[in-house]
């Protein structure tokens, strides 16, 4: 968008503030947006600093204006024109107008005026039927000689029956040390294995960079001495987990689409993935982080988490997959075809093969470290035809989000051969060392995060956005 001092220009069109610009007052135009747009994060005990005390967030009013000026505030990453998405937090161009024509009149105050009766959530409320510790009474500090340290904790999944999984959030226990949290869920058949895995390692959990299992058995040896004792043993472990969930900074508690859900057996097992970043705060130590659920015992569409990258990636340095030269930018994307993902599908939604009428993409999360600089994920249907789901112009690390479709995306089960989903990342390395793909924080990554749905039946259910 190219705006002018008075004037916002989109599409060609003149944008006007509804208030003329010069007459804009803090009490009576700015602090409105504020009470309904920023104080679900701006408040006390909230993710940010409290803006609730009028006179004290009227001292920030440059720093306010800045950041609405240029869009960094509220967080909302998405591009406009592609996609409708539940939660959009951005605002309209009359509204970043307004708050320039503010700073052009010198910020005046106005008369004072009562505030709000409260804030507006930046998310749908969240009330979790299910909440796990996942080391209850005791506290894991990360390990001190490593910049980053994935740790897996193994929990028991309380629901005494099955299931399903319609909503997530972490809380974590000290989100300075948090990076981000990815939860695996382990079948029956391998719980008391995969807690069995903790008693290898001293202190709490295992180490686990490479997903759900240790590391340890990636050691010839380790993994040697594991299967004679249980004979195709990492195989198992690998067929009987699942993604379930994620969290990253900036996601708050997420209800899954209405009417959907991910099955979750009795005498399962959580495998939860921290990430903690031990540079950001030395010496501190992560205690009480909780994962909160809300559940249903039926939904009507059965759902899985896709995690979509090219695992070459994780080992850049290694065999050159990923290189991203010092002073220089470099794109990065990985094709799927859905249609390659029925198996995986079935095993995870327990709707059999021939049962899968209709697949539904709900969302698409683009995530990337440090040097991400924009991205974008994208679909090419049967017809060769591409549509945008997400496009992130400006990468911002610590605003991570699931993006949300109004309405899914439908692909009937025998167009799934020729449906194709596409995840692109535009890297930007300003140092000068370069930077491979990895599992660190000073490391790349590209992936993205889709929310599907399976429709059972030879046709996609009526009324829906079929391709």
């Amino acid at each position: 968008m190219l705006c002018l001092r008075r004037a916002g220009f989109v599409s060609g069109l003149v944008v006007l503030s509804a208030v003329p610009l010069g007459a804009q007052e803090y009490y009576g135009d700015i602090r409105p947006v504020i009470e309904e747009r920023c104080l679900g994060c701006h408040a006390e005990g909230g993710i940010a600093f409290s803006m609730e005390d009028a006179e004290e967030a009227y001292e920030r009013h440059r720093d306010i204006t800045r950041m609405v000026a240029g869009r960094r505030m509220p967080p909302w990453l998405a591009e406009t024109g592609h996609q409708q998405y539940e939660g959009d937090l951005s605002l309209d161009d009359e509204t970043v107008v307004l708050f320039r024509g503010w700073a052009d009149s010198g910020f005046p105050k106005g008369k004072v005026t009562p505030t709000s009766s409260g804030p507006t959530s930046p998310s749908p409320t969240f009330v979790p039927d299910i909440s796990v510790e996942i080391m209850p009474g005791m506290a894991y500090q990360p390990d001190q000689d490593r910049v980053d340290d994935y740790r897996c904790f193994v929990v028991d999944w309380p629901g005494e029956s099955h299931g399903y999984v319609t909503g997530f959030r972490t809380v974590p226990g000290n989100d300075r040390v948090a990076h981000h949290t990815v939860v695996y869920a382990a079948s029956p058949e391998v719980s008391a294995e995969f807690h069995a895995l903790t008693e290898g390692e001293e202190g709490l959990g295992y180490q686990c960079f490479g997903g759900a299992l240790p590391d340890r058995l990636g050691r010839r040896a380790e993994r040697e001495a594991y299967e004679a004792q249980h004979p195709d043993g990492v195989r198992e472990l690998n067929r009987n987990n699942f993604w379930l969930a994620h969290w990253a900074p900036g996601m708050f508690g997420q209800s899954f689409p209405e009417g959907t859900g991910i099955p979750m057996a009795p005498g399962s097992a959580l495998v939860v993935q921290m990430h903690y970043y031990s540079a950001e705060a030395p010496g501190e130590s992560d205690e009480g982080t909780v994962l909160e659920f809300t559940t249903a015992a039926e939904v009507q569409r059965p759902a899985f988490h896709f995690a979509q990258t090219n695992n070459r990636w994780l080992n850049g340095e290694g065999n050159g997959s990923m290189v991203i030269p010092a002073g220089e930018q470099a794109t990065y994307a990985v094709t799927e075809t859905l249609g390659d993902w029925v198996g995986y599908v079935a095993a995870v939604t327990e709707v059999p093969e021939d049962e899968i009428g209709a697949l539904e993409i709900h969302s698409a999360n683009l995530h990337m470290h440090a040097i991400g600089h924009s991205g974008r994920i994208y679909l090419t249907d049967r017809n060769g035809r591409r549509e945008t789901l997400l496009s992130v112009p400006r990468w911002d690390l610590a605003w991570q989000r699931d993006f949300t479709f109004v309405e899914p995306k439908v692909f009937s089960a025998e167009d799934l051969e020729r449906t194709q989903l596409t995840v692109e990342c535009v890297f930007e390395n300003p140092g000068s060392a370069t930077v491979f793909g990895g599992f660190g924080s000073d490391e790349e990554m590209c992936f993205n995060f889709s929310y599907i749905a399976v429709q059972r039946g030879e046709k996609a259910a009526e009324g829906t956005n079929r391709r």
